[in-house]
């Protein structure tokens, strides 16, 4: 029978052999790490491709709603001309006043679908978007809906002070009868009332203060809509470049 000869305890191992454990728990090591890094690189670019799926998601419904309340903005802008070419012709009635103004009281507000945009920006996942165009499009685009929030605080505040003013030039009576017949929706609301108070001859400053606070916010419409319009060009430039990078990956 062959009989093997453990080392025994004082055997010292050859220069090569150490050599080799070496290199050994050096691999093992070495790909260790790079699974782990690489494991980790998968896991933020599905963070990275999420994000920007729920951005690009964001835009496609502020496109169509950007649409939608520059239309608003612009009839608005129209209806406030009617009444004016009224008032500088003098054909301008009582009811005139009443069916203009208390249609022309109302705005309509771009609210930005941003819950991919904050998303990216609470979790810091900015850092993970390599592609420049994209974050600079982003911050371009944050930028100008930023400028249009504040323009449309301006206008609200304005519109608000003629609401106000409203309520203390305008019979009780007329409004309500207005209100009751109101359509649910749309840009012209209220119908024109069947009978109203000499409003015209009745207070004449305080009906052409009313006049200006009204047509000093709608006034507004025009920058937002310039505005508007900026945003939109951004928002499709900024979605047609994430979807070029990222669209292939995305459920």
């Amino acid at each position: 029978m062959e009989v093997h000869h453990p080392h025994h305890i004082g055997h010292k191992k050859k220069w090569n052999e150490y050599i080799i454990e070496f290199i050994m728990l050096f691999v093992a090591v070495s790909l260790g790490f790079f699974a782990e890094n690489l494991r980790e690189q998968q896991v933020e670019k599905h963070r990275e491709i999420s994000y920007l799926q729920n951005v690009h998601e964001d835009l496609q419904l502020d496109i169509k709603s950007i649409d939608t309340v520059i239309k608003s903005n612009d009839a608005r802008l129209i209806t406030l001309d009617s009444l004016f070419a009224k008032l500088n012709d003098e054909t301008v009635t009582n009811e005139d006043i009443y069916y203009y103004v208390r249609n022309l009281a109302l705005r309509s507000t771009f609210e930005s679908s941003h819950i991919g945009f904050d998303q990216i920006k609470s979790s810091g996942g900015l850092r993970m978007v390599k592609n420049k165009e994209i974050t600079s499009g982003i911050q371009q685009y944050e930028k100008t809906l930023s400028a249009i929030e504040k323009l449309e605080e301006l206008r609200d505040r304005t519109l608000e002070q003629g609401r106000f003013k409203m309520s203390k030039v305008f019979n009780a009576k007329v409004l309500y009868e207005m209100s009751v017949h109101q359509a649910a929706g749309g840009i012209i609301r209220f119908p024109r009332p069947s009978h109203a108070d000499d409003i015209i001859k009745k207070d004449k400053d305080a009906l052409n203060e009313l006049l200006n606070l009204v047509a000093t916010g709608l006034n507004t419409n025009r920058y937002l809509t310039s505005q508007l319009k900026i945003l939109l060009k951004h928002g499709k430039q900024l979605d047609q470049a994430i979807m070029q990078e990222y669209g292939g990956n995305m459920h």
